[in-house]
């Protein structure tokens, strides 16, 4: 069997909390990784979910760590491909709640981060959380 627990590292970028609003998560830096997986969770939905009232995830990327773009190009993404503001994830309905929404990044910037979307009016919060995966470390074992 091989060993990822050496080589791979989990950043908790979004805290677990009830949410109604647009979150973005904690910045993430690539360097010294070959990988990074974005995970968005989302618990049980607080309003009944909608085309009009859904949950949205969004991947951006930085060179430097506070100018953000949305990233929009399928072959920097892996899995589903993002829309033209980004977004790689929608939750629409309660069958959708309770799930993780997941995306990797192979573009060329140093730094990423996800947002969790609020579209529609939200009165009540839904739970959510986001962590990233960083892979293949350079130096091990990663700590």
């Amino acid at each position: 069997m091989r060993d990822i627990h050496n080589s791979l590292k989990a950043v908790q970028t979004l805290d677990p909390a009830p949410s109604a609003e647009t979150r973005y998560g904690a910045p993430v830096d690539g360097r010294g990784y070959q990988a990074v997986e974005h995970l968005v969770l989302i618990g049980a939905a607080g309003e009944a979910l909608s085309q009009e009232c859904a949950i949205a995830c969004v991947l951006g990327a930085s060179e430097d760590g506070s100018a953000w773009l949305p990233v929009t190009a399928a072959h920097e993404v892996l899995g589903a491909p993002p829309d033209e503001a980004g977004i790689f994830a929608r939750v629409e309905s309660v069958a959708d709640d309770l799930s993780v929404c997941r995306t990797g990044y192979a573009g060329p910037a140093r730094y990423t981060r996800v947002g969790v979307l609020f579209i529609g009016d939200h009165e009540e919060p839904t739970p959510v959380a986001a962590l990233a995966l960083l892979g293949g470390a350079h130096l091990k074992p990663v700590k």
